[in-house]
C-alpha cells in the first residue's frame, strides 16, 4: 500500500496525540461506553505528557460519535490543541489505546487498511442485478458507495415446460432474454469498475445467470471475478450470510499482492539480491533512495526505536548518525512511526506481514530494492 495521502499529517509539526477507540455497538452501548472510552483516551495522554488542549481535542472527536452498529472503530490524531486527522475503521481495536509520541502512531490503522481493497459486488438473477460499491476513500479506508440496479427484459424470462408445439421457440426467447439482460448487466458491471478502478468483482446470484455474466464481461473483468455461494437475489437470502462471504472474499483477494511480496523478498534475500532485512540495513536502504516495498510485521510491544529529525529523510540508528543527517536535536521514536512518514514522503510501497506469509525478517522488518 501507498502512504502518500498521510503526507498532510506530516505537514504538521509534532509531539502528537493518537488514539484508537472502539465506537460501535447499539444506541444504548454506545451512549453510556463512548463517554467512558473517550475519557480513558484522555487520561492516559495526560498521563504520558500530553498538553490538556490535545488530550480534549481527542476527547471530544470520539465523544462526539453516537456509535455505529456492529464492530466499528476510530483512529483520532491530534497536535496544537485539534484533530489534524480522524479516520473510522472497520474493526474497533481490543481496547481503548492512546498514545503521546514525536510522530502519531498509524500502525495499528495501517494494519486494518492492509485489508481493504475497492471491489464491486453485483447480485444477479436472469432479469437483472444489484450492484454495490466499496471504494477507497481519500484515508485508504473501505468506503460502500450508493447502491444501483440494472433491471432487464422479463418477456418471457422462463423457459416453457416439456411438450407443446411452441416450446422450442419460448426456449430460444427464454435464453435469448437471459443473454441480452447479461449483457446489460456485464456493460454496465464493467463501467463501474472502471469508474472505481476495482481490483475485484464479487458475484452471487442465480448459477446460469452468473455464468452468462462472466462470459460478457470485458477479458480484463473477467480475471478479477470471484463467485459467493449466497444466493443473490433470490427470495429469503440472508444479507448476513452475503456480508460474511463478501468479507472473506476481500479478505482472500487482500492476501494475494501481500504473499507475492513476502514470496519474493524470501528469493531475493535467498539469492542475496535485491533484498535486505533488520532495522539498521532497512534504514540504510532508505536513506540512500533504493527501497522499493518495505515489509513490517505488526508488532504492537515493540521496543524498536529510531532517532528521527524534522524531516521524513531523517531517521538513524544512533543520535550520532541523527546529527551528521544535520539534525540539531534528534528524538526517538517507534521505528514503525519513523518508516512510516519515511515511506508517506516516498513512493516505496508498505507490505504488512501477517502470521502464516512465510516472511520472517529479521527484526521484524525487510525490503526489496529497486537496484544494488
Amino acid at each position: 500500500m501507498r502512504l502518500t495521502d498521510l503526507r498532510p499529517l506530516y505537514g504538521h509539526p509534532g509531539p502528537w496525540a493518537s488514539a484508537y477507540a472502539d465506537i460501535g455497538g447499539d444506541a444504548e452501548d454506545a451512549r453510556q461506553a463512548i463517554p467512558l472510552r473517550a475519557r480513558s483516551a484522555r487520561e492516559q495522554l495526560l498521563e504520558q505528557g500530553a498538553d490538556p488542549a490535545t488530550a480534549d481535542a481527542v476527547h471530544q472527536a470520539i465523544t462526539e460519535l453516537r456509535g455505529s452498529p456492529g464492530r466499528r472503530g476510530l483512529a483520532v490524531f491530534a497536535t496544537g490543541g485539534r484533530v489534524v486527522h480522524s479516520e473510522p475503521l472497520p474493526d474497533p481495536p481490543p481496547a481503548t489505546r492512546a498514545v503521546w509520541a514525536p510522530l502519531p502512531h498509524v500502525m495499528p490503522l495501517l494494519v486494518q487498511r492492509g485489508e481493504q481493497i475497492p471491489h464491486l459486488l453485483v447480485a444477479v438473477d436472469r432479469t437483472g442485478a444489484d450492484f454495490s460499491v466499496w471504494s477507497l476513500g481519500a484515508g485508504g479506508r473501505e468506503t460502500p458507495e450508493d447502491a444501483q440496479e440494472v433491471q432487464g427484459s422479463t418477456d418471457p424470462i422462463h423457459k416453457s415446460h416439456p411438450g407443446g408445439w411452441s416450446q422450442p421457440r419460448y426456449q430460444r426467447r427464454a435464453e435469448n432474454t437471459w443473454d441480452r439482460n447479461a449483457r446489460s448487466v456485464a456493460a454496465e458491471a464493467a463501467a463501474v469498475a472502471e469508474r472505481f478502478a476495482v481490483e475485484a468483482i464479487l458475484v452471487t446470484g442465480d448459477v446460469r445467470a452468473v455464468a452468462l455474466l462472466r462470459e460478457h464481461l470485458p477479458a480484463r473483468w473477467q480475471e478479477t471475478v470471484t463467485e459467493l455461494d449466497t444466493g443473490g437475489r433470490a427470495e429469503g437470502t440472508s444479507p448476513a450470510h452475503i456480508e460474511a462471504a463478501r468479507q472473506a472474499a476481500v479478505a482472500t483477494r487482500a492476501a494475494r499482492p501481500r504473499m507475492a511480496a513476502a514470496d519474493r523478498f524470501a528469493q531475493e534475500l535467498g539469492r542475496h539480491g535485491l533484498a535486505v532485512e533488520g532495522v539498521g540495513p532497512v534504514v540504510n536502504a532508505l536513506a540512500e533512495g533504493k527501497v522499493l516495498t518495505v515489509l513490517l510485521e505488526d508488532r504492537p510491544e515493540s521496543e524498536a526505536r529510531l532517532w528521527i529529525g524534522p524531516d521524513p529523510g531523517q531517521l538513524a540508528l544512533f543520535s550520532e548518525d541523527a546529527r551528521l543527517l544535520g539534525v540539531e536535536v534528534p528524538q526517538q521514536d517507534r521505528a514503525d512511526a519513523a518508516i512510516a512518514r519515511t515511506l508517506a514522503a516516498t513512493a516505496a510501497d508498505l507490505v504488512v506481514l501477517r502470521p502464516g506469509d512465510g516472511a520472517k525478517p529479521a527484526d521484524g522488518i525487510g525490503a526489496l530494492l529497486r537496484h544494488e
